[in-house]
């Protein structure tokens, strides 16, 4: 009996010890359970935390690349409204410059069409201040005394000594109306200064006819006829018979241009 006794309390022991065994045995799986549930939870914290991190690195990244294209996007704008305005500058420049060229050649041209215009001029103004034939006669009635002079008509003109007027732009033929005197003042201009050749021959004949008509009969006049002659100047031919040939010469010298 009493070893029956101490065999249930060492199977009461051992149910006890295995009882304890077991609860420690589900405190130890509740105890991991907790700490892998711990773990899980703080892995999940952490990888909660890293992807909001990398979360927040990319959206800094994204802002840093936003602000680095807009920097630069600024700088192409800058660089390029830099350029637009260096070749807006140019151009003005150039412009500038192209019509300060062509100021220069305006002016140039300005200048010899000034100068072309001045030496045209000239010779008309010298022409212009020289007097015309008509005046020039008449300065020589007032300062010399001519012999009876009278002024021949066209029609004798054209017959005798073959001077066609109208190519004339203006003249005086004045001879003497005294038989004894050979007298002669003729002044003509010609148009063209071509004919002037033709108009000396015409006059070398007034020459050679007044000499016929003095040589046997008025030898002193024969001798003025002898010295005179005929004188072209320009478009102007003339001639001078008379006394006072270097006194009227010197006039009309002195008058035409």
């Amino acid at each position: 009996m009493k070893k029956l006794k101490y065999i249930r309390k060492g199977a009461c022991i051992g149910a006890a010890v295995l009882m304890l065994g077991a609860c420690g045995q589900k405190e130890n799986a509740d105890a991991v359970s907790t700490q892998a549930s711990a773990e899980t939870t703080l892995e999940s914290s952490e990888q909660e935390t890293e992807t909001s991190a990398e979360k927040e690195d990319k959206e800094k990244e994204e802002e840093t690349t936003k602000e680095t294209s807009v920097e630069e996007t600024a700088e192409e704008e800058g660089s390029s409204k830099e350029s637009q305005e260096e070749a807006e500058e140019s151009t003005k420049e150039e412009a500038s410059l192209e019509s300060s060229k062509e100021e220069t050649s305006k002016e140039e041209t300005s200048k010899a069409e000034e100068t072309s215009a001045a030496a045209e001029e000239t010779p008309a103004a010298a022409q212009g201040s020289a007097k015309n034939v008509q005046d020039i006669y008449t300065e020589i009635s007032q300062a010399v005394s001519l012999n009876s002079p009278m002024l021949v008509p066209d029609d004798f003109i054209m017959n005798y000594y073959g001077i066609d007027v109208s190519t004339l732009d203006e003249y005086v033929f004045s001879m003497s109306e005294a038989a004894i005197s050979a007298e002669t003042v003729v002044i003509l201009k010609a148009k063209d200064a071509g004919s002037t050749g033709a108009l000396s021959a015409s006059l070398q004949t007034v020459i050679d006819q007044k000499r016929s008509e003095m040589e046997n009969y008025l030898p002193d006049q024969f001798q003025i006829v002898d010295k005179s002659s005929v004188q072209v100047k320009g478009n102007y031919v003339y001639l001078v018979i008379s006394e006072q040939a270097d006194a009227i010469n010197q006039i009309i010298q002195a008058d035409l241009p």
